[in-house]
C-alpha cells in the first residue's frame, strides 16, 4: 500500500514566495502550507503530483458521477467516518476509491492541524457543470481545495484583479489581464484565504471553477472548511 505522507517535517527553504515577495506561497512540503496564516499571504499551494494509487483508483471507478460526500468530522474520526460517508455506485467502485479515501483523510488531518479546527466540513463532489463560473472570493476563513480528476481551480494574482468588480457576474470586468489567469493542477493542495479571515476583508484570493468540458467527464473536487467562531 502506498504511503502518502502529508505531515512530514518541512525541509529548510521549502516555502517560496514569488520574486519580490507577494501573496502566494508555493510549498515543497505539506508543513509549509502553514504559511497561509501569515500576514499578506492569501494562497498557499503544495504542487504535488497526484499520487499514482489515487489516480489509478479513480480511473477504475465506472460511475464517477455517483461519487460524493458531505459531512463534518474531526482529525481523530475522519478515517472511521469516511467509508460510510462517501457514496459510490457499487462495491467495486467503493473498493477502487480506497486510495482516494486515505488521501482525503490525510488532507483532513493536515488541514485541521494547520487551522487548529476542532471540526472540519468535508465536501467531495463529482462536478459535471461549470460550478462557480464567476471569479469571486469566498466568505470563509481558510478553505482547502484539491482536484483529483479534471481541470483544476483557476485563480488570479492580486494585481490582476479589479476589486470593485467581484460579485458583478462579469468576468471581463473582474480580470484586468486574462493572460495572468493561473490554474491549479490535479493533485495540487491549495489553501485559500477568504474574506472572513481576520484582517483579510477585501483581500480574499479571487478564483473560479474551470469551464466544464462534457467530453472529459466530471471533475472530482475535494473542499475542506473549518468551523467559524
Amino acid at each position: 500500500m502506498e504511503r502518502i505522507d502529508l505531515m512530514e517535517r518541512p525541509p529548510a527553504g521549502g516555502a517560496e514566495h514569488p520574486a519580490g515577495g507577494g501573496h502566494v506561497v508555493r510549498c515543497r512540503a505539506a508543513g509549509h502550507l502553514r504559511a497561509i496564516a501569515g500576514p499578506g499571504v492569501t494562497l498557499a499551494i503544495r504542487e504535488r503530483a497526484l499520487p499514482a494509487a489515487v489516480a489509478s483508483g479513480i480511473a477504475a471507478v465506472r460511475a464517477l458521477s455517483a461519487v460524493g460526500a458531505g459531512f463534518e468530522t474531526t482529525a481523530a474520526r475522519v478515517r472511521a467516518d469516511l467509508p460510510g460517508a462517501v457514496t459510490a455506485a457499487d462495491a467495486a467502485d467503493r473498493a477502487a476509491l480506497a486510495p482516494l479515501l486515505r488521501d482525503v483523510a490525510l488532507l483532513v488531518r493536515c488541514f485541521a492541524g494547520i487551522t487548529g479546527a476542532a471540526r472540519v466540513t468535508v465536501r467531495l463532489e463529482a462536478v459535471t457543470g461549470n460550478g462557480c463560473r464567476y471569479f469571486h472570493a469566498d466568505h470563509v476563513g481558510i478553505r482547502l481545495l484539491c482536484t483529483y480528476r479534471g481541470a483544476g481551480t483557476l485563480w488570479l494574482p492580486d494585481d490582476a484583479v479589479n476589486r470593485a468588480a467581484p460579485g458583478s457576474g462579469d468576468n471581463d470586468a473582474i480580470v484586468r489581464n486574462p493572460g495572468r489567469i493561473r490554474a491549479l493542477a490535479p493533485g495540487h493542495v491549495a489553501l485559500l484565504k477568504g474574506e472572513a479571515w481576520p484582517g483579510n476583508r477585501g483581500r480574499g484570493i479571487v478564483h473560479r471553477s474551470p469551464p466544464a468540458d462534457p467530453r472529459r467527464g466530471p471533475r472530482l473536487l475535494l473542499c475542506l472548511d473549518h468551523e467559524r467562531d
